[in-house]
C-alpha cells in the first residue's frame, strides 16, 4: 500500500523561516500572523521600530516571531538585514515582499518627488529584497517568494487617481512572472497576489472621510464587499506552501471579482 501525506500537511509550514516586509500592521501583519499559525518561524520587517510590538504580539500568543528594522529603499541596509536573518535562522524559506505606499494625485500634477518615492519603495524596494533573498534561495536550492501587487496593477481603478502606485504594482506583477520562470530551475518559486479593496485601517479612514467613494468601490465589486485582510493572507500562505508546488510566475487576484468585471 502506498502511503501518501495527509492533504493538510501540504499547507503546513513547520520548520520554515518566513520574512515579511511591511509587517507592522494591516495586510502585512495579517500575512505574518497566518504564516505563524501554519507553523512558520516569522521575521516581521518594517521601517518603523514599532514593528517590534507587532512581533511581540505574536510571540505572546506562543508563535515563533521576531522583528527587524530596515528601509527597503536602502540597498545596503536590505542586504545586511537579510544576511543577519540568514545567520540567525540558517535560511529564509519564504519571503513576502509586502512593503508599499500609495500617493493620490491627478497624473498631470503628480510631483517628481512623490513619483520617485513611490517608485523607490514599491518597485526598487521590492526588487532589492527579492534579489538578495533570491541569492540565498538559489544557493540553498529552494524557496518561495510572494510579492504583493494590486487590482490597480491590472485595471484602471476609480474614482481615485494614483498613477505611480498603479505602475509600480503592474511592475511587481510582471517582475514575479519573469523571476518565476528564470528561477524555476533552482527550485525557487516566485508569485504575486493582487488584493482588491481590503478592510484595513487605511481604507477605513477613506471610507469615514469619503463615504461616497466607499459606496463606489462596493458597487464595482461583484461580491459587494471589501476583502478581509485574512483572505489576502490565506492566498499568500497558499502560494508559500507545498500545496502550490507547481505554481510559479502567477498573479493570484483576491478582489471579489473586481478585476474581471
Amino acid at each position: 500500500m502506498i502511503m501518501t501525506p495527509a492533504i493538510d500537511s501540504f499547507f503546513r509550514l513547520d520548520g520554515r523561516v518566513a520574512l515579511v516586509t511591511g509587517a507592522r500592521r494591516g495586510i502585512g501583519f495579517a500575512i505574518a500572523t497566518r504564516l505563524a499559525e501554519m507553523g512558520a518561524t516569522v521575521v516581521l520587517a518594517d521601517s518603523a521600530v514599532t514593528v517590534s510590538d507587532a512581533a511581540q504580539t505574536l510571540a505572546d500568543q506562543g508563535y515563533a516571531a521576531s522583528s527587524i528594522v530596515f528601509d527597503v529603499t536602502d540597498r545596503k541596509a536590505v542586504d545586511a538585514a537579510i544576511d543577519d536573518v540568514v545567520v540567525i535562522h540558517g535560511a529564509i524559506d519564504i519571503l513576502v515582499a509586502n512593503a508599499g505606499i500609495s500617493y493620490e494625485a491627478d497624473s498631470a500634477t503628480h510631483s517628481d518627488e512623490d513619483w520617485r518615492r513611490v517608485m523607490a519603495i514599491n518597485l526598487d524596494g521590492v526588487f532589492f529584497v527579492i534579489r538578495h533573498v533570491g541569492t540565498h534561495m538559489i544557493r540553498q536550492k529552494r524557496g518561495a517568494i510572494v510579492a504583493i501587487s494590486s487590482i490597480a496593477g491590472v485595471k484602471y481603478v476609480q474614482p481615485e487617481h494614483h498613477l505611480g502606485y498603479d505602475v509600480t504594482k503592474a511592475g511587481v506583477a510582471h517582475m514575479c512572472k519573469v523571476l518565476g520562470c528564470e528561477w524555476a530551475p533552482h527550485n525557487v518559486r516566485v508569485n504575486a497576489v493582487g488584493p482588491g479593496y481590503t478592510d484595513t485601517e487605511m481604507l477605513a479612514d477613506v471610507g469615514s472621510a469619503h463615504p461616497e467613494v466607499l459606496k463606489r468601490w462596493l458597487d464595482d465589486i461583484p461580491m459587494g464587499r471589501l476583502m478581509d485582510r485574512r483572505e489576502i493572507a490565506n492566498a499568500v500562505t497558499f502560494l508559500a506552501s507545498d500545496a502550490a508546488s507547481g505554481i510559479t510566475g502567477h498573479l493570484l487576484m483576491v478582489d471579489g471579482g473586481y478585476s474581471v468585471s
